[in-house]
């Protein structure tokens, strides 16, 4: 299991303020985002830059960690090689994926979200169930989106660019019914 360690990071949620990474005066991609095939996000809305500062992955559920050797070019070829100063995974509330990880199944998507579901069945084992079910699932969107962020940390071309330039990563679930995303504020920062 790539990221256990997600299930017990205590983290806070936050409002994305649109100014949250600056734009620059240059049509140059500064930030990496990675999103949902399926949302309604458009990055441009949630932050105040310019098109051409995004390079943007969009994939079922916003999966990087499953080995797909699209996801981690994309990883490779914004950080090794655009050299940008962000990476931003964005899930969102409600994301039918996340409702299909509820059920352990052998069909091929499966294959896809395999390592999501055997998250799921952690979180659900790993506390006690005081909330809503819709609470429920929307913590687990949010603790997902922590080990993406958690994954990412662990890659060799991240783990260099953070250490040697600074390169900084960012949960973000967005919520359609307030038409604004959240940031996953791990330790303060």
């Amino acid at each position: 299991m790539p990221f256990t360690t997600a299930l017990n990071t205590p983290y806070t949620t936050e409002v994305v303020s649109r100014d949250f990474i600056p734009a620059i005066n240059e049509a140059t991609p500064q930030i990496l985002w990675v999103g949902c095939s399926d949302s309604i996000i458009s990055e441009t809305e949630v932050l105040d830059v310019q098109r051409e500062q995004l390079f943007v992955h969009r994939n079922l559920g916003n999966i990087l960690s499953n080995g797909d050797l699209s996801s981690e070019s994309a990883v490779e070829w914004a950080v090794g090689l655009l050299q940008v100063k962000h990476i931003i995974v964005c899930g969102h509330y409600d994301c039918a994926l996340i409702k299909s990880s509820e059920k352990d199944s052998d069909d091929a998507l499966h294959g896809w979200y395999k390592d999501m579901t055997r998250l799921h069945t952690r979180f659900l084992n790993s506390h006690t169930h005081t909330e809503s079910e819709e609470a429920e699932r929307r913590k687990f969107e949010e603790v997902y989106v922590l080990a993406e962020v958690e994954w990412l940390r662990r890659q060799p071309v991240v783990k260099k660019a953070m250490e040697e330039r600074g390169l900084l990563l960012h949960g973000f679930v967005f919520d359609r019914k307030k038409a604004q995303a959240v940031r996953l504020v791990v330790g303060g920062k």
